[in-house]
């Protein structure tokens, strides 16, 4: 049976001109790689400031690829780069960072600067496994990805952050916070996929179907609402219930004041608790309307649904308006 790389295909290497690696790199889409463009910049420090070197993480230096800066964002540290030849796959899924759920287990793999003593052979990779935090917003304003390793290394910066239950990437390693005092240890920023679309348009043209929670967003949502997490306050329910509790008062009121006592009444084939004279005859068919039923014995299942919906709806607009 053939095992698996642990390096996925898509994942390569920034090189300088010497061929030393300086950073990670990954494709998107055959041909289109994407990094941190601080890697990039600094490498062009380095040498020729027009083509970059890259190679395969899983088969570093068996060939070396020139690549060009199509697209960048600065403030994002985002590139686009193009490249002479494909890597043999791409990243099969890109997920919006604002989907990620808090806590989710994410992974990030690539070329690592790890200094070992003494004659051991340089570290070629790191796995390093984190979780998600949610974003962070600077002053000038770019917000940022933020996620917790212990283990992100320099030469890491490129790499894709991946979410481990899918394989994918919702970011894109920036730098790791190297706190002074404490706050936020081991938290490393990411460049957000929405950037990274953004950064896309025009030049390399990504199916719709690979982009998970944008206009789909609304689902991670909905999940939310229906497991509880978050409960809406609509006030429907509220009225609903109030209006079921003053119908079932003035319908008590209205049997008592025919006589039908509710305390006398014999339930069928059980026989009243002491002699009852002159009892009125129930008239045939039911003369009560159905009392509400579904959760609570409230609200209606179809009530319920209507307001979820209508709730999914306003949500399903906010983001199209926002996306």
């Amino acid at each position: 049976m053939t095992r698996r790389h642990p390096v996925p295909a898509y994942l390569g290497r920034v090189l300088s001109p010497s061929w030393v690696p300086q950073g990670t790199c990954f494709q998107i889409a055959p041909g289109w790689l994407v990094t941190a463009w601080h890697v990039a910049q600094a490498t062009f420090a380095l040498g020729d400031d027009e083509v970059l070197l890259v190679d395969r993480l899983s088969e570093p230096g068996a060939e070396r690829i020139p690549a060009r800066v199509v697209s960048e964002d600065r403030k994002a540290d985002l590139v686009l780069l193009r490249a002479d030849k494909a890597f043999p796959t791409s990243a099969r899924l890109l997920r919006s960072s604002r989907s990620v759920r808090h806590a989710e287990p994410v992974t990030v793999l690539g070329h690592a600067l790890v200094q070992e003593t003494g004659d051991k052979p340089p570290v070629l990779w790191v796995e390093a496994l984190g979780e998600w935090q949610g974003e962070a917003r600077r002053t000038d304003d770019v917000t940022l990805g933020r996620f917790y390793s212990r283990d992100v290394l320099s030469g890491m910066s490129g790499a894709p952050v991946r979410q481990r239950s899918d394989d994918s990437v919702v970011g894109v390693v920036s730098a790791r916070y190297n706190t002074s005092d404490g706050w936020l240890v081991h938290s490393v920023w990411s460049g957000r996929v929405e950037d990274l679309r953004e950064l896309c348009k025009g030049h390399v043209d990504l199916g719709a179907n690979r982009w998970v929670g944008f206009a789909g967003a609304v689902t991670v949502a909905a999940e939310g609402l229906t497991s509880g997490r978050r409960e809406p306050d609509t006030g429907v329910r509220t009225e609903t219930g109030e209006r079921a509790e003053t119908r079932e008062r003035t319908e008590t009121g209205e049997r008592a004041e025919t006589g039908e006592r509710a305390e006398t009444a014999s339930a069928p084939g059980r026989p009243p608790d002491g002699p009852v004279t002159n009892a009125p005859v129930p008239a045939a068919g039911p003369t009560d309307p159905p009392a509400p039923t579904g959760s609570g014995g409230t609200v209606s299942d179809t009530i319920t649904e209507e307001v979820s919906q209508g709730v999914l709806a306003r949500f399903t607009r906010w983001i199209s308006d926002t996306l």
